[in-house]
């Protein structure tokens, strides 16, 4: 099993017992450049990035990363923007790979974004790993002139026009929200197998059925305090029934997850409380969560790192504990059944 690292470009993440919020942090205790380089000398498989336009003053949206609803922004929040940002860590880094966690595909117009990380895969040698969703925020697809209805339509074309763009000599597409014919998308990503690995980020029957259809993996977020690692095989239970229907394997079918985690020391009250939360602890116990993720066929559990102060020198902190305590002996877990590992 590999950890990820969920980027914190949108500020340092904190929780109580029920849900998850994130710091408005000045920029320069996100310094993603540094981090990136950190997660990369303690053995960070790849690190995730956050995708959002703007940030209403005002939302009544449900935020699916607590199970509350309770959304975890501030009403003025420091963002940076994700592609911009990992093209500055792809030229400052050699190994680590570069996801996005998720890209809110109906945002933008896919052709821009397929340049974009068509350009990140080549300024990182191959590195970027696409995360696509279709978002939860009524009042920032209000912003942006997009119905939020038709956000799960719009991702499904975007996805097909990110891949045409990607793999096609010249891209051509007739859709219900996007139609152009014979455009060029020069150069194509460095991966061609046949492209860039797209991941859809979901917790859902259908998204579990979008992602077979149309993406490379399923990418769900356990963010809540307490959890159950087993809680969505039933997800996986459909992309297996929907890749068979396609003629697909899922020996070819990456399964990702994203959960948040904090490293103690033993006598920290957050390793010794009886209702300990998931990937809260000791090295030893987060090893102890990591393998039930992996009993549950996970190949990657992509940490979003708690840091309660805000502080860059606490996000840093963590990593490199990561590295020292949990990641060599992660490394040594292998992930339950047929899915593709993650590489």
């Amino acid at each position: 099993m590999e950890v990820g690292l969920y980027g914190n470009t949108h500020g340092q993440s904190y929780r109580d017992e029920v849900n998850m919020f994130l710091h408005h942090t000045p920029v320069e205790e996100m310094d993603p450049v540094r981090v990136a380089l950190t997660a990369e000398r303690a053995g960070i498989h790849s690190i995730w990035y956050p995708d959002h336009v703007c940030m209403p003053f005002d939302s009544e949206s449900f935020h699916t990363a607590n199970q509350s609803g309770q959304r975890a922004y501030q009403r003025r929040h420091n963002m940076l923007d994700g592609a911009v940002v990992m093209g500055a860590v792809a030229t400052q880094t050699t190994t680590l790979k570069l996801g996005t966690s998720v890209l809110i595909a109906p945002y933008r117009h896919p052709l821009s974004d397929a340049r974009q990380f068509m350009t990140v895969d080549h300024l990182s040698g191959g590195r970027l790993m696409l995360g696509v969703g279709v978002g939860w925020m009524v009042e920032e697809f209000d912003a942006v002139g997009i119905e939020y209805e038709e956000r799960n339509r719009r991702t499904e074309e975007c996805i097909e026009i990110y891949k045409a763009s990607w793999t096609g000599d010249l891209a051509t597409f007739e859709g219900n929200y996007y139609s152009f014919r014979n455009v060029s998308q020069d150069p194509k990503p460095v991966q061609q197998d046949p492209h860039p690995p797209i991941v859809f980020g979901g917790n859902t029957i259908r998204g579990a059925r979008r992602a077979a259809r149309f993406c490379n993996g399923l990418y769900p977020l356990f963010l809540d305090s307490h959890v159950e690692p087993a809680r969505f095989v039933h997800l996986q239970d459909e992309v297996k029934r929907e890749l068979e229907a396609q003629g697909r394997s899922p020996s070819d079918f990456l399964m990702l997850c994203a959960a948040s985690a904090r490293i103690t020391d033993a006598d920290d009250p957050a390793a010794q409380a009886a209702d300990r939360r998931t990937c809260t602890g000791t090295g030893e116990q987060i090893l102890e969560d990591l393998a039930q993720f992996a009993a549950a066929g996970y190949s990657m559990v992509v940490c979003m790192l708690e840091c309660p102060s805000g502080a860059l020198s606490e996000q840093l902190d963590q990593i490199e504990r990561f590295g020292a305590e949990v990641i060599p002996e992660a490394r040594k877990l292998r992930p339950a059944g047929e899915w593709k590992p993650v590489t």
